[in-house]
């Protein structure tokens, strides 16, 4: 598994109950359920956007990489899953200025017009 949520991480440091997120996000119940109980299911599009419109959060709050050599997300720290470089930051302002921000790498999660 590569993708993993971090969802139930991300709402119990909030204090968010399960619940609660559900009903903040206005995703479906059986979504919002699976994305707290199972870390290998990975949101649709449309779902990240509610939870990061919701939180006013970036996807990577809630979802990490792991090379599949890497052991398990749930046994691993915060500390091991971040030691290496940080994320850049995106200028909220310009979200053109995260392409050379991320070293002329395009972000996943950005939206781009055509």
């Amino acid at each position: 598994m590569a993708v993993q949520n971090r969802i139930k991480k991300f709402i119990e440091e909030k204090g968010i109950s399960r619940y609660k997120f559900w009903q903040d996000t206005k995703l479906g119940r059986d979504t919002a359920y699976r994305l707290c109980n199972d870390p290998g299911y990975i949101p649709t599009g449309s779902v990240l956007d509610k939870i990061c419109a919701t939180y006013r959060v970036q996807p990577g709050e809630f979802l990490v990489w792991l090379p599949d050599d890497e052991p398990c997300f749930e046994a691993m720290t915060d500390s091991q899953i971040f030691e290496s470089e940080e994320v850049p930051k995106i200028n909220k302002h310009s979200r053109n200025q995260s392409i050379d921000q991320a070293g002329g790498i395009v972000l996943p999660f950005e939206r781009r017009s055509a």
